[in-house]
C-alpha cells in the first residue's frame, strides 16, 4: 500500500521591483518574496505550512473579536 499523496498547491511567481513574489493561488493572503524565484518559492512553501497549521488550530474555534476595517 502506498502512502497518501501530499496535497499540492499551485504557485504563481511574479517579478516585482527586482524581487520575486510567490503566491499560493488557492490560499488567499499566502504569499512570500525573495531575491530569487527559488527563494520566493521556498519561502511560500514555509508560509503554506504555517497557514495550514494555523487553520488546523483554529478549526471549530470561534473568533474572540470580529472587526471590519478599511485598508
Amino acid at each position: 500500500m502506498t502512502p497518501p499523496e501530499a496535497p499540492r498547491y499551485r504557485i504563481a511567481v511574479h517579478r516585482v521591483r527586482g524581487d520575486y513574489v510567490a503566491v499560493a493561488m488557492t490560499l488567499p493572503g499566502c504569499e512570500s518574496r525573495g531575491v530569487t524565484a527559488v527563494e520566493a518559492i521556498e519561502r511560500v512553501r514555509a508560509a503554506i505550512r504555517a497557514h495550514l497549521a494555523t487553520a488546523r488550530l483554529l478549526d471549530g474555534e470561534r473568533a474572540v473579536v470580529e472587526l471590519e476595517i478599511s485598508a
